[in-house]
């Protein structure tokens, strides 16, 4: 399989995306004063999945078909004008925009719909009728569910409209067999999975800086920027030591589900350590929110290195991790929750770069 290399223009859609989740995280704050409540996890993890799912059928898609045609680069556009204009239906009360988002959804859904089609037409030797069917299956459901939630109460409209998206999230990976004749460009996908994350951490640099007023820094400003830069630096030495080698026959699924927890984890670690960062009061239920995610965040990558590499540590590694998330568990000071993550990253980094590792 030939190496294929990531556009600028897929870098440029990327942005779009990293924008979105960051006005996801402002909706957020507005929901709840509490973070970790349901409503405010369970509209969070809503949102999230929605852009998740549009942005891993429209990777896939450009993994396999594109070609650098004209007609891909005005679908490529005229979808990243659809999902800002998706952002602008984000709003706190969910169900006072819930028809514009639906219907803009479904729009988007339809647009791949036919991206899909019109690409194993005229590049039919790029895929197989059972994987465009799996994928068309998977929009298809998603704009019916959107369109028959549109009709329904409040309450109940949620429902349907979020079965309709975790289908369309996870039918691919359930019906993973009908990618395995035609695999992804695996480099391809890890490189954007990347990527992304990076334009993630970036965003999260820059949300910390907010916080920071006429250069008033104090020690939990420098210690979360460490923290930071410490989580960058092992997902760093993930990227170099686990997804840089081509798989010849993979369907990418491991990997993108993986990355749906790490982006989750961290754009949550984010958003706890920005409002501690800000002054307001992190309740308990809060903290051990920012702990579990925390330990998702890195239990996702010890995951992910696993199936790619054969890591004569990672138990130690899952191991250290989970003593280190139990102790701040009951620990209700951010700095000393954040000194223990440092501890704790510094050690793994230690491991991960050790030559004891072999690939399988």
């Amino acid at each position: 399989m030939t190496k294929k290399e990531v556009s600028m223009s897929e870098l440029f859609f990327d942005l779009v995306f990293v924008y979105v989740l960051s006005t996801i995280n402002h909706t957020v704050e507005h929901i709840s004063s509490n973070l970790v409540s349901l409503e405010s996890l369970g509209k969070t993890f809503m949102l999230f999945l929605v852009f998740f799912a549009i942005w891993t059928y429209r990777t896939f898609l450009v993994n396999r078909f594109f070609q650098k045609k004209w007609y891909q680069y005005v679908f490529l556009f005229v979808d990243m004008f659809l999902i800002l204009l998706l952002s602008k239906s984000i709003n706190n009360d969910f169900q006072e925009t819930f028809t514009p988002f639906v219907l803009t959804t479904a729009i988007i859904f339809l647009s791949l719909f036919i991206q899909y089609i019109i690409n194993y037409r005229l590049h039919s030797e790029l895929g197989t009728l059972k994987l465009i069917l799996t994928y068309t299956t998977g929009l298809l459901t998603a704009i019916v569910f959107s369109i028959i939630s549109i009709y329904l109460s409040p309450i109940k409209n949620f429902w349907v409209y979020f079965i309709g998206i975790f289908l369309l999230a996870f039918l691919p990976g359930i019906l993973y067999k009908t990618s395995q004749e035609k695999p992804v460009y695996f480099t391809h996908l890890t490189e954007r999975l990347s990527l992304f994350i990076i334009l993630l951490f970036g965003e999260g640099i820059v949300g910390m800086i907010d916080t920071v007023e006429n250069l008033n820094l104090n020690m939990n400003d420098i210690l979360s920027f460490i923290v930071i830069i410490s989580l960058f630096i092992i997902y760093t030495l993930h990227y170099k030591y686990n997804l840089t080698e081509d798989l010849q026959n993979s369907t990418g699924f491991k990997v993108a589900y993986i990355h749906l927890f790490i982006i989750y984890s961290l754009d949550f670690i984010f958003m706890i350590m920005n409002k501690s960062l800000s002054g307001e009061e992190i309740l308990s239920a809060e903290f051990s929110g920012y702990v579990i995610a925390f330990f998702v965040f890195l239990l996702a990558i010890l995951i992910d290195s696993q199936f790619h590499k054969n890591h004569k540590n990672i138990i130690l590694m899952i191991t250290i991790v989970l003593i280190n998330s139990l102790i701040c568990l009951f620990l209700k000071e951010m700095i000393y929750i954040i000194i223990l993550e440092l501890l704790t990253i510094s050690y793994i980094c230690y491991l991960y770069i050790q030559p004891s590792s072999k690939s399988i």
